[in-house]
């Protein structure tokens, strides 16, 4: 059986004179391969490191930089640059030349040497105490990979990275959990001081292989838990936030109505003044649309009872929309007026005027005030109003609550239920008994009756 890992890997099985029999997938021939299918010849000669593995010697050495260099030359050749390290063409090139070492080994014997894996071609291939450097940075993957060689007393080390992940209720918040990212033969010197990071070290490989892929399934469990987790508690957090937008808004609704009262009773003669104005209008027939128009004009003059009046009218609802100042606002506007110097012209005095009104207009309420009734009763309207929110919020903070708790336990239990499905995807093996290897079963007297087959006959004991 021969086992493939280059390129798109396969699984060759040959008899013993390499004629193949079967195979994982089947490759056409093409530049620099040959075809392998079932019944062909599987050429094993040609492979690479078919005779052993090359010395590490400085000819292999320099053959191998001056071979990148010359391909990192061509355009679209360059290796890839990295944010922090730089253009790392040495490794790179020794990884193409010294394909039996694996990048991760490169770059442990890369740390453990101290050379920089971004040091240009040609100051390698300048400088013999370079090459000389590199040469030891390969004698060094050379003697680590025969070390791997020594059979079950090998240590292994898994490189760890600590869960920044909040801790799940009930659980030590203080003890630091860790991920498990990779497993390896050496203790990588890249990952050593790094932050976050973590190198566990066990006596023998096997057993780290062993602790990496048993734990693998359930950190991965365990993440699933806690991102669901999270995703339940933004679900509850996002429905009381917008439990609290609702009655918020309910509250923010009786203050704006307890405001526009009291604006009204602050200034209830100008607001008589303009509901009589509007009222005249009306009772003389005038057109609406001439009311608007004369109001706006009266405005033009500065008018202050037609300076207080919104359009467009809502006479058609008998309603007029007035823009009331609230108390301690200040609305003289005989004091801008006489605050101009004499030797402005009247364009700034205007420009002045415009921009007071402007100012007073921002800081003033919208208030409806119906034309059939009076100030104060329009006044003791939005009181009524205002109780009636009052009212609609407690009914709506009694509901909320209620639906609130009612959604919570939803969650809970769903959560709860998801999290026990996900459980049983992981249960502890137990250690099968010894006579569980035979056909068995428990009589109703409770003795142990074991079957099992002899070259003549089938036999059963009870114990």
């Amino acid at each position: 059986m021969f086992l493939e890992f280059f390129a798109g890997g396969n699984i060759i099985l040959t008899d013993r004179e390499y004629n193949i029999i079967g195979l994982f997938r089947q490759v056409p021939a093409g530049e620099g391969q040959e075809e392998i299918k079932v019944g062909l010849k599987y050429t094993v000669s040609n492979k690479q490191n078919y005779d052993g593995v090359p010395a590490v010697t400085t000819d292999r050495i320099t053959q191998t930089l001056e071979k990148a260099q010359a391909l990192f030359s061509q355009e679209g050749f360059a290796p890839k640059k990295s944010k922090k390290k730089g253009t790392e063409a040495l490794r790179k090139a020794l990884s193409q030349g010294f394909p039996e070492y694996p990048p991760l080994l490169m770059d442990h014997v890369f740390a453990v040497k101290e050379l920089d894996t971004a040091t240009p071609l040609d100051q390698v291939l300048g400088k013999p105490d370079i090459l000389q450097k590199v040469k030891e940075v390969l004698e060094e993957a050379e003697r680590i990979s025969k070390s791997f060689d020594t059979g079950d007393s090998h240590p292994g080390y898994i490189v760890a990275k600590e869960d920044s992940r909040p801790a799940p209720e009930g659980e030590d918040s203080s003890k630091i959990s860790l991920v498990y990212e990779d497993f390896h033969p050496f203790k990588p010197r890249q990952f050593e001081d790094k932050p976050g990071i973590k190198i566990l070290e066990f006596e023998r490989f096997n057993a780290t292989v062993d602790e990496y892929f048993s734990s693998l399934e359930s950190q991965r469990l365990e993440s699933r838990l806690t991102e669901r987790e999270a995703a339940a508690k933004k679900k509850l957090e996002s429905v009381r936030q917008e439990h609290k937008k609702r009655i918020d808004a309910l509250k923010d609704a009786q203050e704006l109505h307890i405001r526009k009262a009291d604006a009204i009773q602050d200034n209830v003669y100008r607001v008589q003044e303009a509901m009589d104005a509007v009222n005249g209008l009306v009772a003389q027939g005038m057109d609406w649309g001439e009311i608007a128009r004369l109001i706006e004009m009266e405005q033009e003059r500065g008018n202050p009872v037609a300076q207080i009046i919104r359009l467009p009218l809502k006479l058609y609802e008998n309603t007029v929309t007035l823009l009331l100042g609230e108390a301690g606002d200040d609305e003289d506007e005989d004091e801008d007026v006489s605050s101009s110097d004499e030797s402005e012209s009247d364009s700034e005095d205007e420009e002045k005027q415009d921009a007071g009104r402007a100012e007073r207009d921002s800081k003033a309420l919208t208030i409806d005030i119906d034309l059939g009734l009076s100030p104060w009763a329009n006044a003791s309207q939005y009181y009524d109003q205002k109780k009636q929110a009052s009212e609609k919020a407690e009914r709506t903070a009694q509901s909320s609550t209620k639906a609130l708790k009612s959604h919570e336990k939803k969650v809970t239990t769903d959560l709860k239920k998801n999290l026990k499905q996900e459980k049983e995807v992981l249960r502890q093996t137990r250690t099968p008994f010894w006579f569980e290897k035979f056909i068995f079963f428990i009589s109703s007297e409770g003795y142990l009756v074991i079957g099992y087959v002899t070259p003549s006959s089938f036999v059963c004991d009870m114990y």
